[in-house]
């Protein structure tokens, strides 16, 4: 009789004491979004060869949502940066201006995820190049002097303008539910 109650006590005192831990908190499953994947983005601001500066920063956002199947992967408006490659200003003698760009990140979840290109997908721009112009004025006499002061167009890609960017790695992010 003595060892059940001894026996009830410990089994009192250990139940007390022994709490049933709490499931550990799992992570949300992650997606993986493979390298080359898609992305359209929308220029945040104008940029035009005539005063952007090399090396300098532009500022997109994501245009249309990444999903794989119907897994929203990337929202619509996620910030998203670029840089400017290379710069020139339009010239005399009808030379046109020069902007090359390039996506290089997006910034989700306290991640950077990395791009790679930068493919215009609407134009017209508003740089043209009058180089054959100013050739064509060259080449009448005493008329040689006026082809210096055509002058080419500045590029001028506005916001809003959508482009194609590409994922560069394959990268993992971690699922979010939709809120509805």
């Amino acid at each position: 009789m003595f060892q059940g109650i001894l026996f009830a006590a410990l089994s009192a005192l250990t139940s007390q004491a022994i709490t049933p831990e709490s499931p550990p908190a799992t992570a949300p499953p992650a997606l993986l979004l493979p390298a080359k994947t898609p992305l359209i983005l929308a220029f945040a601001d104008e940029v035009s060869s005539k005063t952007a500066l090399k090396n300098g920063e532009i500022r997109f956002v994501v245009a249309e949502d990444l999903r794989i199947g119907d897994v929203l992967v990337i929202p619509k408006d996620t910030p998203a940066m670029g840089e400017v490659v290379h710069v020139q200003k339009s010239g005399f003698g009808g030379r046109g201006g020069e902007l090359i760009l390039a996506a290089r990140y997006i910034t989700y979840q306290d991640q950077r995820i990395a791009l790679r290109s930068l493919k215009p997908l609407a134009g017209p721009y508003a740089g043209k190049n009058n180089s054959d112009a100013a050739l064509a004025v060259s080449m009448i006499p005493y008329a040689g002097l006026v082809s210096l002061f055509i002058t080419g167009g500045e590029i001028v890609i506005p916001a809003g303008t959508r482009a194609l960017a590409l994922i560069t790695n394959d990268t993992q992010i971690p699922a979010v539910p939709e809120s509805h």
